[in-house]
């Protein structure tokens, strides 16, 4: 038994508590559909996976361990996770916790947590240390995309700048652009950002692709609208709205759910100008 430097993550979700009391009082989710959702936090299986498969992000990226001394333990509203130190390590831990955040966003639930570096004794059943302790305790203080030089608590899960400066420094190409993936810094500090993935992307036929067809591209762009409406309407469904901290929170989810719904705007425009012929030569 020995206390190990891993990397640590720390994800909560918020607003469980009124989630448990509507679930009780029969005006919410069910019991087992609650009980779903947060498994979306983490599962045995996930760590299994790495005993059978080995690294499943970057997995010609360097390791040590090829399960990655992957531990989780997800308890009630929470989990925490770690890994082993390597660019594997690293790179595996941030994609299980950008999945958990982005599978529960599908639900209309917002997430807060800390990913960070430090001393753990991690087992299946039981965890402990000073790096367990600053994830947890960092949690409840992100300021990741702070609106005022005051504002704590911010709905996203935060990156240790003792991580970003691993990934920068320690990792291959592939670490890294995986890495440059999953967050997204605000000039400060880094977090978690999956609202980025939201958006439709498409290739121009020629070299062996498919023929441009603008309107079945209006057509996908179109359902990754109306999915990002959708995702706007469960979070405003969870929020309290004589809150004023929560809903401060959902404002964070809704302005970046804003902002993809701007950008499937654009693209439509993109769509129309390729779609588009070309205006006669005049000079011919």
């Amino acid at each position: 038994m020995e206390f190990k430097e891993k990397f640590i993550g720390f994800v909560d979700v918020l607003g469980f508590k009124n989630m448990v009391e509507a679930t009780e009082a029969g005006t919410g989710m069910a019991l087992k559909e609650l009980l779903e959702v947060i498994e979306h936090l983490g599962t045995t299986e996930d760590k299994e996976k790495f005993k059978k498969y080995g690294p499943t992000t970057c997995p010609q990226s360097q390791y040590l361990q090829r399960d990655l001394d992957f531990q989780l333990k997800q308890i009630s509203d929470c989990v925490i996770v770690s890994s082993e130190i390597s660019p594997a390590g690293v790179i595996n831990l941030v994609n299980h916790c950008w999945g958990a955040v982005i599978r529960l966003l599908a639900k209309g639930i917002m997430c807060r947590g800390y990913i960070t570096r430090g001393l753990i004794y991690h087992t299946e059943d039981q965890f402990i240390g000073s790096g367990y302790q600053k994830a947890y305790g960092k949690e409840s203080e992100v300021t990741a995309f702070k609106r005022s030089a005051a504002e704590r608590g911010t709905p996203f899960v935060e990156v240790d700048r003792s991580v970003c400066d691993y990934v920068a420094n320690n990792t291959d190409p592939c670490v890294k652009e995986m890495f440059s993936r999953y967050v997204k810094s605000d000039g400060e500090v880094t977090a978690l950002f999956p609202f980025q993935r939201l958006s439709h992307s498409f290739a121009i036929g020629g070299f062996g692709l498919p023929l441009f067809d603008p309107e079945k591209e209006k057509q996908s762009n179109q359902n990754v609208r109306i999915m990002i409406q959708n995702f706007k309407e469960r979070v405003l469904a969870f929020v309290d709205e004589s809150n004023p901290r929560a809903l401060a929170k959902a404002e964070h989810y809704i302005a970046a759910l804003d902002a993809q719904l701007e950008a499937c705007s654009r693209t439509d425009e993109f769509i129309a100008m390729l779609g588009s012929p070309f205006p006669p030569n005049r000079y011919k």
